[in-house]
């Protein structure tokens, strides 16, 4: 948590063998030396909401992430082929691929489901419990999610991802949900209207109500907004601490939704790196955004909306909340690597310490894998997962982008 200066490193296949003072510690002399003068060196970051986006990905994504310093992932899917995306780990676990290791993988993403019964039976099949999880999204309804959750519980998966918009967060958080993703929980769960809103998302889902109009509208934003209740933020953040349940914000999609009419935003110079038809598809995206409401007070709600959820998750974090930085990567204006570094000064624009943003890329993340003994931090024995940074991250959270070396289980890669 601290600088430690005048330090020397030595890395042996693949592992920190020793660190100590540079006066002190004697360096063999067949080792290849890295200078590392007047630069700062940290452990390497995890994106933990990442979407590799296509079976492309070793061609498009991957060397992104390691050019982001990004060497570990949480992988959500957005496209299937489960175990392509087991065999790519193992190749980048070898050494034949160039790519971030893909340390949890969505074995199946579940937007609805029949029954409890169903539920089961999926669960059944999950033969990897350590590396595969089960994520849901808004649309599940309470008695599968809840079947859902306690037969993975009893095997031993992880179900996470969105909350369901018919269950209430509190319930989920003590049911075993295991990380909520986006920064609209707090503005969704914590207001007067919320069990009057997942009434209306249960008849929707059902089948109740078969109409075509939008729930979620500016005049929904606005009374969440006006009227969020801070004593029900309270129990929400209580109930999510005591049940050990993360929170992973991604709070650059909730800027895509803030930002996708300034034109600043939409020229980003790191599109270079994005494949023209993804950039299509971004900027379709970010029309829509707009196109939802175009007017002055829709594009001001979706900017406070932004805002308060950064508000929110400074005050979750302050309750004890387990925050991870995640980016949604691949997602609109979300890029591939590059995008932790945003996230991270989202985390500090919401009042996290430059500190604790690092924190939740790199030792919370190795903590929510149960893998601390290996990566996070540091120190001898852990993997050489490392960042050389041209200026320090503690005084700037932006200078956690300003790469000079990238070092992934020992292998060196230079900026160039």
């Amino acid at each position: 948590g601290g600088l430690h200066p005048g330090r020397t490193v030595i890395i042996e296949n693949g592992r920190i063998a020793q660190l100590g003072s540079s006066d002190s510690l004697a360096i063999p002399e067949s080792a290849a030396r890295i200078d590392g003068s007047g630069k700062f060196l940290m452990p390497a970051l995890w994106d933990m909401h990442a979407h590799l986006g296509s079976p492309l990905a070793p061609q498009l994504s991957m060397p992104l992430f390691i050019a982001g310093g990004v060497t570990n992932i949480r992988e959500l899917g957005g496209f299937t082929y489960a175990e392509k995306k087991k065999e790519w780990q193992q190749q980048i676990v070898a050494s034949q691929l160039v790519g971030p290791r893909i340390q949890g993988q969505a074995r199946f993403i579940i937007a609805s489901i029949e029954s409890g019964k169903k539920a089961r039976e999926l669960v059944a099949e999950i033969d990897d419990p350590g590396a595969d999880f089960i994520k849901v999204y808004n649309q599940v309804l309470p008695e599968p999610y809840f079947a859902l959750l306690e037969a993975a519980n009893e095997k031993g998966v992880a179900v996470l991802g969105h909350k369901p918009r018919a269950v209430n967060a509190i319930d989920a958080a003590n049911a075993g949900h295991k990380s909520f993703e986006h920064a609209r929980l707090f503005l969704f769960e914590c207001y007067p209207g919320a069990d009057r809103l997942r009434e209306q998302y249960r008849a929707r889902y059902s089948g109740e109500d078969s109409t075509n109009s939008r729930i979620e509208t500016t005049a929904m934003r606005r009374e969440m907004l006006n009227t969020h209740d801070p004593a029900m933020f309270d129990a929400l953040a209580a109930a999510m601490v005591q049940n050990g349940t993360w929170f992973c914000p991604t709070h650059i999609t909730r800027k895509m939704d803030a930002f996708a009419d300034d034109a600043e935003y939409r020229n980003d110079p790191r599109l270079k790196y994005i494949h023209f038809l993804q950039k299509m598809v971004w900027n379709r995206d970010a029309d829509g955004m707009i196109s939802r409401d175009p007017s002055p007070e829709g594009r001001k709600a979706f900017m406070d909306f932004y805002q308060k959820g950064l508000e929110l998750t400074g005050k979750a974090h302050r309750a004890g909340v387990k925050i991870l930085a995640g980016t949604d990567a691949n997602d609109t204006y979300c890029f591939p690597g590059l995008g932790i570094h945003d996230e991270l000064q989202e985390l500090v624009k919401a009042g996290l310490s430059p500190l604790e943003a690092l924190q939740t890329a790199t030792v919370n993340a190795a903590d929510y894998f149960g893998l601390s003994a290996d990566y996070g931090s540091v120190a001898a024995g852990k993997v050489a997962d490392l960042l050389l940074l041209d200026a320090n991250p503690l005084q700037d959270i932006s200078n956690s982008a300003e790469i000079n070396t990238v070092v992934f289980a020992g292998t060196v890669y230079t900026r160039a």
